[in-house]
């Protein structure tokens, strides 16, 4: 799994490189969308990315939460409210166009994901919660059809999958692109 995230690394840091000889069509590739689906969690999540395009291919950070399970956490003094699991993935991609206005993208790639869970201290003289952190290392794939509507602006419908070690799940989801090429 390490190889596999470093690889993904190198990669998107070698086509960086290569992108900045011509630094316009490096910003004119770059794209992000948003995305509201269900999980088989049985819980709304959302999800969104970062994403930079090639002619047949893209790579892209992405990100995702679970909209309902959230817990307050102590940060530096400060409470603050935190998703109870959420992904973080790094993703490599194909995109087959079926015309000027829509394609299919099918990706892959490494994820890390975060799980909260409140845990009773039966055995403390204190009454508070304690809240547990455990993350894993995930495979992801996606399978996305985006129609374009407006030069850069389009929709998406999404069927995602995660497979982990604590929480395997898959989504599907609606979303707004941007910044489509």
């Amino acid at each position: 799994m390490k190889k596999l995230l470093l690889f993904f690394v190198l990669a998107l840091l070698g086509n960086a490189a290569k992108a900045q000889r011509d630094y316009d069509n490096f910003f004119n590739a770059l794209n992000g969308g948003i995305e509201f689906g269900a999980a088989t969690l049985r819980e709304p999540l959302m999800s969104g990315f970062i994403g930079y395009n090639k002619p047949n291919s893209y790579i892209k950070f992405k990100f995702s939460s679970v909209m309902q399970d959230t817990y307050e956490v102590n940060v530096n003094g400060e409470d603050t409210k935190v998703p109870g699991f959420s992904e973080a993935a790094l993703m490599l991609g194909k995109k087959v166009k079926i015309n000027t206005n829509s394609r299919f993208e099918f990706g892959a790639g490494a994820a890390v994901t975060s799980d909260l869970k409140k845990y009773d201290q039966s055995n403390s003289d204190t009454t508070r919660d304690k809240i547990i952190q455990k993350n894993a290392a995930a495979l992801v794939a996606e399978v996305r059809y985006v129609f374009r509507f407006i030069d850069d602006i389009g929709v998406s419908i999404s069927i995602n999958g995660n497979v982990n070690k604590q929480k395997t799940f898959a989504t599907a989801g609606l979303g707004l692109v941007l910044g489509l090429k």
